[in-house]
Parts: structure tokens; C-alpha cells; sequence
């Protein structure tokens, strides 16, 4: 398996890499019990589901990676989707098939941390401090500041459980606010690495 990083977010533990065959009995043994694919749809790897199923864990694809700046909204259902996926996941170990290391792991944080209100410059940081650089990725800068922005005016996500509308938040009244973050106010777009460019 080409690893990139485990990362450990309290509890939680989430490996980001792009998942060999001959590595997922290995990892179902150590207690990885997912894999969620957001690669994007047309470089999946449709043997992907069958090896995974075959080691015993459970296979989910949300294409999130196919978002760049001008085709993908925050509050589009794959978006959500995936923020809702891991939020949901709790303790469980997951593994996220993926070729974008800086993306993955940026994603994976975002929703890992962004629930505890720290200021968007800080989750930065600390994906950096991963040994990420962000050089040269406006897109996924944009993405995060841009994220905090736009839901800091909502209430704290509570875990994006389904049910909650269409983003998955607390309704007004229910929950309490985001500490204030760092965002564009005018831009709403997902920051992905755009395809084949």
C-alpha cells in the first residue's frame, strides 16, 4: 500500500493512501474496518470494492475529489456526504483510497477538527505540521477558509447526522455558534485538484 500518513485525531485514526490489494488483509487484521474511495469516478478503480469486500471491510465511494473550484458547492450532497461519512464514524478506523495526499489529508482534518471551533489558520497549521505542504494549493486553502466562512454563521455541526435538513446541521436554536473563523464571504466552492491538468 503507498501510505501517506496515518493521522490520529484523538481516538479516531484514518490512514490516507491509495489501498493495494495485496496490503487490505493486512490492515482488516489490524482493525481497519472501511474503506472510503473518493476518488473520482472516472479514475475508479472498480476491483477496488471486490478486494476490499473479499478482506472483510466495508467499501463506500464518495467522489469528492472530483470537486474543483468552479463545479463543486459546499452544500452539495457528495460534500456533505463525505463530512457526514467520517463524522459518523467515531473510533472506527477507516482507510481513504486516495492519490492526492495534500487533498486527502486536508479533507480528512477539516472534519475531524472543525467541529471544535478552532479558527481556520489553526486546522492549517496543524495540517502542516503533518509534514503537508500546502504550497502552491490555493485550492484547498480556499476550500477550508472558505468552509468556515459559510457555516460559521450556522450552529456547531453535530456530527452532520442525517435528518438534520439538507446539510445535516442543527436547525437555529438547537446547537451553539462557530467561534468566528477566517473566509472569503463571496466564495462557496469546494477545493479539490482539478483533473487531468
Amino acid at each position: 500500500m503507498y501510505l501517506f500518513k496515518q493521522i490520529r485525531v484523538e481516538k479516531d485514526t484514518v490512514l490516507v493512501g491509495k489501498a493495494a490489494s495485496e496490503d487490505l488483509d493486512h490492515l482488516a487484521r489490524q482493525g481497519y474496518e472501511q474503506v472510503l474511495d473518493i476518488m473520482p469516478a472516472a479514475l475508479r478503480d472498480k476491483g477496488l470494492v471486490r478486494r476490499v469486500r473479499a478482506a472483510g471491510m466495508k467499501y463506500r465511494h464518495i467522489p469528492v475529489e472530483e470537486c474543483d473550484l468552479k463545479t463543486c458547492h459546499i452544500e452539495e450532497e457528495r460534500v456533505m456526504d463525505f463530512f457526514r461519512y467520517l463524522s459518523a464514524q467515531k473510533e472506527a478506523p477507516i482507510i481513504i483510497n486516495t492519490d492526492d495526499e495534500a487533498l486527502g489529508i486536508s479533507l480528512v482534518m477539516l472534519a475531524k477538527v472543525f467541529w471544535k471551533g478552532e479558527p481556520a489558520r489553526e486546522l492549517i497549521r496543524s495540517i502542516e505540521a503533518l509534514g503537508i505542504s500546502l504550497k502552491g494549493r490555493r485550492d484547498i486553502k480556499r476550500f477550508i477558509r472558505d468552509f468556515y466562512e459559510h457555516y460559521r454563521r450556522k450552529m456547531l455541526p453535530d456530527t452532520f447526522r442525517p435528518g438534520r435538513g439538507k446539510t445535516g446541521f442543527r436547525p437555529p436554536g438547537e446547537g451553539r455558534p462557530l467561534p468566528a473563523g477566517e473566509g472569503n464571504k463571496k466564495a462557496t466552492r469546494c477545493g479539490g485538484k482539478k483533473r487531468g491538468t
